[in-house]
């Protein structure tokens, strides 16, 4: 079964081009790779990541069951991340995390994963995910939230827990992007939000051509 994005109403009005990744359709463009590249280098871009594995895990022994996902998660501060190219471990509290993966490896991992010892959710389909990339994503986000979230104190590999234009979310921050999950019921009004602010600073809509998924601090 084919799973859609939060955003197949928007994608009907700009000529995107749809992608198949691990079931789900999702952009690869929006039209135009070429201006959407030109955006990322020199204003913004906003991109739909909202096909990415979610895993919570909480109660329980969670960081046992983190650390067995990947090694040094159950020694992350709360509101810090663990991350290889393939996966992003975030620490929400002391007894909370959030798994982000590339599409397809969620079914993997819920397998590796003990029940027994903490409380295990799949929320890849409950919960949107959107990208903000470029050198004037700051200024959208100082648009966006009253969180004070300049780079000199919220640094790459930080996680933030707040609200962006009144949705709740949770934001995971590498050198080049900023990665914002929230429920995915509220994704469009999300994603209309952010264009809306973010007009002033060339903002665009960009597809997974422009920004592949990858969750290492440093990319």
């Amino acid at each position: 079964m084919i799973k859609t994005s939060p955003l197949s109403g928007i994608y009907r009005n700009h000529p995107v081009n749809i992608f198949e990744v691990s079931g789900w359709h999702i952009a690869g463009n929006f039209g135009n790779t070429e201006r959407e590249q030109e955006n990322l280098k020199k204003s913004s871009v906003l991109v739909d990541w909202s096909h990415i594995g979610k895993i919570s895990l909480s109660r329980g022994d969670a960081s046992a069951a983190a650390e067995k996902i990947l090694k040094g998660s159950s020694k992350i501060e709360p509101l810090s991340s663990i991350a290889d190219s393939k996966m992003a471990i975030l620490r929400l509290t002391k007894n909370d995390y959030l798994i982000l993966c590339n599409p397809g490896m969620e079914k993997g991992m819920l397998e590796k994963i003990d029940s027994k010892i903490t409380t295990v959710t799949d929320q890849s389909g409950s919960n949107g995910c959107l990208v903000l990339g470029g050198p004037r994503r700051d200024e959208v986000l100082e648009r966006s939230t009253a969180v004070d979230l300049r780079r000199d104190r919220v640094v790459a590999g930080s996680v933030i827990q707040s609200s962006i234009h009144t949705i709740n979310m949770t934001l995971y921050r590498t050198n080049n992007f900023d990665i914002i999950m929230h429920p995915r019921n509220l994704t469009e009004s999300l994603y209309d939000a952010l264009m809306d602010v973010g007009i002033g600073v060339g903002l665009v809509p960009a597809g997974i051509e422009t920004i592949p998924v990858s969750f290492e601090k440093d990319k």
